[in-house]
């Protein structure tokens, strides 16, 4: 049995996070949580005459930290998870390390939507929420 595209995604993105947990959609907000939103999943962009699917899959990823309204260093700690995530995307890009979406798909392309993360939210808490957009382009075969 095949797994989904989601799951696909999860074990792809698993191994940046070394020892941390990747959640699917939903997770409690504090720091160190970390958390894979899909924007949409197999959309269809284009279909040549063969029936071939050029599709795409957007995701966020998300990360919880705390933030300091002084003048630490910590915020700009919190920015660097992101700019690495960026880095590890290119990584992968470069490698041609893409999600095993199954047999028929391939000619993958990873897009990266944002150079740098978004302040989403700050909770009453001090904590923040990071969102960093990319997509994963790829042909799906009839």
């Amino acid at each position: 049995m095949s797994i989904s595209k989601h799951e696909a995604m999860l074990n792809w993105i698993q191994p940046f996070l070394e020892d941390n947990y990747l959640y699917f959609e939903s997770a409690d907000a504090y720091p160190g949580v970390r958390e894979l939103v899909p924007n949409y999943g197999d959309y269809v962009n284009k279909t040549d005459i063969l029936g071939n699917k050029y599709k795409s899959y957007s995701f966020v990823f998300i990360g919880y930290e705390s933030i300091d309204t002084g003048t630490s260093d910590v915020n700009l700690r919190n920015m660097e998870l992101f700019d690495n995530f960026n880095e590890w995307l290119e990584k992968q890009k470069r490698e041609e390390n893409f999600p095993d979406f199954g047999d028929k798909c391939s000619e993958y392309d990873i897009i990266i939507l944002q150079n740098m993360a978004n302040l989403a939210m700050v909770t009453e808490d001090s904590i923040a929420k990071y969102m960093l957009g990319a997509r994963i382009d790829y042909k799906e075969e009839e």
